[in-house]
């Protein structure tokens, strides 16, 4: 049966291309040879995850996405209606978390510990839904994931085409880019964050000339996704969008276009006086110090007010059993922190084999761990910090960083956009205003977004999947600042 749903799957995805070809401005040969390429993408994701990294099994985030959604899955089999209770969001999760296999969930409740929304959860609703047809197999969630990434980046060309004087070269490098493309054909919620972005540009594009209710659908269901992905994308995108309706308002006037970039400095730096809980400061801080945990690995476990951080190397100190408690042996000294934005503070926990306490989790270290500068609230450190933290997220990794072989192919692809970028600026094109909204928009909105990234994550194997979502922006820059080329692809 997973041979066979594989093949309709597939045979499906070929199928609605052809059906929707007509509506987009490219031809049948080249919208089927992108799908070939992506599909080739999606089967070296799960042959790296499940050969590379997990000795024949899946591993790490697309493991647990595939976990979690199974155990999902098997749920809503024996109860649909609480299934489609905990798809929408309605169900009373304390209740069925503690009294089904649902609490066999690695990652559904990650993230609670402050963190502004649970991001891991619309991507395992999809999964599990996905499940009912694939009967587990791993190559049908990832075609399926990526023809849903495929599908986004089709929207995205079908907007923003009309101002490229190279079209089918853009619409390749978003195909093929190779980080792009690697990252979004796989079980990653960076395919499902393309799609998302795909559908809020074409909706708010088709909103400006059409003010019909399916325009308005598509952009709501693109903001939802942005918010639910990969929320602090999604902040960043909707939050600088009024650049681009103020240019629509006020006929793209050069004038006001360079107000934006005074606005966003001062936004940002108002933002770290803000209060805590939208404090810019205080959440880059403690998602920092919560990542550097993560990266150095660690015992990670909650108390009945606070979250408690060890080292691994006193893993031997604890002992933890199948119902995801863990017990202390042994005195030993961590860090705790209450729930929600607050600092850690030094603290040595007593042994006490009568009292268990909830898993968080249990990380060996990343063998892509680098040391970054640690913001720990302190406003000057953030700024000064900022070119560190854009050399880790576009140069970096350099080859003798830690981290597997593969470090070499995020190395590569990282200067080939930056000798594309050289190679664009050579030969740049005259940009009409409503183009240097566009740019202004793409420029600043990617670099916040490897900020964010380079303040907190010191795992350069994170980084180059988080900014995928700059990348693009950046690929779309260079795409539309490109003059004619005589040998167009």
């Amino acid at each position: 049966m997973e041979l066979f749903s594989l093949i309709i799957v597939l045979f499906l995805t070929f199928f609605c291309l052809w059906r929707i070809s007509g509506h987009l401005p490219l031809s049948k040969r080249t919208l089927l040879i992108g799908w070939g390429i992506k599909l080739g993408f999606s089967i070296a994701f799960i042959l790296v995850f499940s050969q590379f990294y997990g000795n024949g099994q899946l591993y790490g985030d697309a493991y647990n996405f595939m976990n979690d959604s199974r155990i999902l899955c098997e749920f809503g089999s024996a109860n649909p209606l609480e299934y489609l209770k905990l798809l929408f969001g309605i169900a009373d999760e304390p209740a069925l978390f503690d009294q089904t296999i649902l609490s066999e969930t690695n990652i559904w409740s990650y993230g609670e510990n402050g963190d502004f929304i649970n991001d891991n959860r619309l991507i395992i609703r999809i999964n599990s839904i996905i499940h009912f047809i694939s009967f587990g197999n791993i190559y049908t969630h990832a075609i399926v994931l990526s023809f849903l990434a495929y599908l986004g980046i089709s929207l995205l060309y079908k907007t923003f085409v009309k101002f490229m004087a190279n079209p089918q070269l853009c619409f390749f490098l978003m195909v093929a880019f190779p980080s792009i493309a690697f990252w979004t054909s796989g079980i990653t919620k960076e395919s499902l964050l393309i799609l998302s972005l795909g559908l809020f540009f074409y909706g708010l594009f088709n909103l400006f000339q059409k003010r019909s209710l399916l325009n308005f659908i598509i952009v709501i269901v693109g903001v939802l996704m942005l918010l639910f992905n990969k929320p602090h994308v999604g902040l960043i995108i909707l939050s600088l969008s009024p650049l681009i309706i103020v240019g629509v308002l006020w006929k793209w006037k050069r004038a006001v276009l360079w107000i934006f970039p005074i606005l966003t400095v001062i936004v940002t730096v108002a933002l770290t006086y803000a209060p805590s809980q939208i404090n810019l400061l205080d959440k880059v801080s403690y998602k920092q110090k919560d990542l550097i945990n993560m990266g150095k690995g660690g015992i990670f476990f909650v108390t009945d007010s606070s979250f408690c951080a060890f080292d691994y190397e006193h893993l031997n100190n604890f002992e933890s059993n199948a119902d995801k408690k863990i017990t202390v042996l042994t005195e030993t000294t961590g860090e705790y922190k209450l729930f929600g934005p607050h600092p850690f503070h030094p603290f040595t926990i007593a042994p006490n084999m009568q009292k268990e306490y909830g898993v968080y989790l249990i990380q060996p270290p990343s063998l892509s761990y680098i040391p970054i500068t640690a913001v720990n609230y302190n406003r000057t450190t953030l700024l000064t910090s900022i070119p560190e933290v854009l050399q880790n997220t576009i140069i970096r990794p350099y080859p003798w960083d830690p981290g597997s072989t593969l470090k070499y192919f995020p190395f590569a692809s990282n200067l080939l956009l930056i000798g594309f970028a050289i190679f664009v600026l050579i030969n740049r094109k005259k940009t009409s205003p409503k183009e240097k909204y566009l740019l202004m928009y793409f420029v600043i909105s990617a670099l916040l977004i490897l900020l964010l990234i380079g303040w907190t994550t010191p795992i350069l194997g994170a980084i180059v999947r988080y900014k995928i979502a700059s990348e693009l922006l950046f690929i779309l820059t260079l795409c539309i600042l490109l003059k004619p080329l005589k040998n167009e692809v």
